[in-house]
């Protein structure tokens, strides 16, 4: 077991970047190899080598992982997980000691890990009710994701707009003694949807839409994001 263990650690190709008073070190994700980032880079550059992209984004704080593919190089704040999508020739290095160590997210359950806004996220990408939803994320020792700050609902505003990801979200709000509330107790919301809420008395329930909040039917079907909080 031990020499299978060291054979696997010897072949996860690493990549140093930095200067004479400061180095970090990238691992390869190696299960992503040939995919597709799900998350969405907070920037991208142009860049002639992986070295060259390990050192943009060891100069970034906020960088805690890269991908690097015909001289482009994206950058993220979080931790990657795969789309599931092919992607020749891709590789994804993730700054050591970026993110905490050991990291209370989940990764093995699907769940993402940021930087900023420190996040632990999931998207759910099978439609069901809002009460289905956040008993599935509470099962997980979670709930459905709060975003009560402007930063956080940017963050998954930008995560939802990629193209394989729902315009529509279950998010952690409803409505409680007449007042949207969220699921840890707060209020502050950052961007409704124009006109809303509007507070028709059956729209008890908040989704994300295509960025902005809006109320809806309890019942109705949507995707939705679950977080781990942090």
């Amino acid at each position: 077991m031990n020499a299978l263990l060291c054979l696997v650690i010897a072949l996860i190709p690493v990549v140093y970047a930095g200067n004479v008073s400061s180095w970090h070190r990238f691992d390869r994700q190696v299960t992503l190899q040939r995919l597709k980032a799900r998350e969405h880079p907070f920037t991208t550059q142009a860049s002639p080598n992986e070295e060259t992209c390990a050192s943009l984004c060891a100069e970034d704080r906020l960088c805690a992982a890269v991908t690097f593919l015909e001289g482009t190089c994206s950058m993220y704040r979080s931790s990657l997980t795969s789309s599931g999508k092919s992607v020749l020739g891709a590789k994804h290095f993730i700054k050591a000691g970026a993110l905490p160590d050991p990291d209370p997210c989940p990764a093995s359950m699907g769940y993402t890990s940021v930087l900023s806004p420190r996040l632990c996220y999931k998207y759910i990408p099978i439609s069901n009710t809002w009460t289905h939803h956040s008993a599935r994320c509470q099962a997980e020792d979670g709930r459905l994701i709060v975003l009560n700050s402007q930063e956080t609902q940017e963050y998954i505003a930008s995560f939802q707009g990629q193209a394989d990801v729902s315009g529509k979200l279950w998010v952690g709000m409803q409505k409680l003694n007449n007042v949207f509330t969220w699921q840890e107790g707060s209020t502050y919301v950052w961007k409704w949807s124009t006109g809303e809420p509007d507070n028709d008395t059956d729209q008890n329930c908040v989704q994300l839409f295509y960025g902005k909040l809006s109320d809806r039917p309890c019942h109705v079907h949507r995707q939705a994001v679950c977080e781990i909080p942090l």
